[in-house]
């Protein structure tokens, strides 16, 4: 793969986002008959012979020439960028609402700026943490439903402060990536964090079996989903390293906005759920926040 210009890194991005934007809703469909950690763990290994068979020449020599500090750092990419924020999503998804999770994906442009703030020096304006305010209030009117009472731990669904972790831990892959990507090719980075998510995917997978129903392995819709969500999931994992090279993260990050349309209205239509005041205000304040925290000087 060539690197990307800056407006072809424009163009993969509006791309990729309404693919990622749709994977809540898909996701769903397939966990009626996949375990979550089942999902994560066949579309790793999916996804890791794909790019193998791709890209695996190439980034073998590559691998080749690395050092032990190296291989660390391809260990923290794989951590953060698909075992956390990937098997952990279906997890999340699982148990909460497809709306819920692609609503609370919208938070990722303003913890990437609070990222870059903190690893790369990235000057944060009053404004820009007003935003940064303004996606944590969205966020919580979400997660409790637009009630305070929803605050009880009886009343909360475990679901959303997973699906949180999973977007802190993409936003700092994200941060971390711009630096990695001096070292580390990003056909290097994607096919070390699928195979590395899978080794650990693998036992959990196998050992968290007998906490949820058994999997129905001749299901066309499951499997279309995971083939749906690993092949051009994959490509696109690569592309995404390369527009955060070409633009930088918080730049990247901007186009996560998409996001919540496409997987709010494939709610609708696949799963039939409904979107109530709190979310559609929660989503709102999100997307504000959002706007102010990487709006340019």
């Amino acid at each position: 793969m060539l690197p990307l210009s800056q407006t072809g890194a424009y163009l993969v991005l509006l791309v990729i986002v309404p693919l990622w934007g749709s994977y809540p809703a898909t996701a769903k469909l397939a966990l009626a008959d996949f375990p979550p950690l089942v999902l994560g763990t066949i579309r790793c290994f999916l996804a890791s012979m794909l790019l193998a068979g791709l890209l695996g020449r190439r980034v073998l020599k590559e691998v080749r020439t690395f050092s032990g500090s190296d291989l660390w750092g391809l260990g923290f990419l794989a951590l953060t960028g698909v075992f956390l924020s990937n098997g952990v999503v279906y997890l999340a998804i699982y148990l909460t609402t497809a709306s819920n999770a692609v609503i609370l994906q919208a938070t990722m442009p303003a913890i990437v700026a609070v990222g870059a703030r903190v690893y790369l020096g990235e000057r944060l304006r009053p404004l820009q943490w007003a935003g940064v305010a303004c996606s944590a209030a969205g966020v919580l009117r979400v997660v409790t439903k637009g009630g305070w009472a929803a605050l009880r731990p009886a009343n909360l669904q475990i679901g959303d402060f997973l699906m949180l972790a999973a977007m802190i831990a993409w936003s700092v892959n994200t941060v971390y990536v711009k630096r990695a990507l001096t070292v580390y090719s990003p056909a290097a980075a994607t096919i070390a964090a699928y195979v590395l998510s899978f080794v650990v995917l693998l036992p959990l997978a196998v050992a968290t079996l007998p906490l949820f129903p058994r999997p129905r392995l001749t299901s066309l819709t499951a499997w279309g989903v995971v083939l749906y969500q690993a092949i051009p999931g994959a490509l696109a994992h690569v592309w995404w390293y390369e527009a955060v090279k070409a633009v930088g993260p918080s730049r990247s990050a901007i186009f996560i906005n998409f996001q919540p349309v496409v997987g709010v209205l494939l709610a609708t239509a696949l799963l039939g759920e409904t979107i109530g005041l709190a979310q559609l205000l929660g989503g709102l304040a999100v997307l504000v926040g959002v706007a102010l925290t990487t709006r340019p000087k």
